[in-house]
């Protein structure tokens, strides 16, 4: 398994789901609680 380091992860889903037509300001916000929900061992977003 790859490791990414947290913030490229953060960077590279919100690109995925602006290209998805989220707006930015939300895809921001989502990616953060997201990868700091993993971050902390909760890995049931599949981060």
């Amino acid at each position: 398994m790859p490791k990414i380091p947290a913030a490229r992860l953060t960077e590279i889903g919100e690109a995925l789901l602006i290209a998805a037509g989220a707006p930015a300001a939300e895809a921001e916000i989502v990616m953060r609680h997201c990868t700091n929900a993993n971050l902390a061992g909760h890995d049931s977003h599949g981060i």
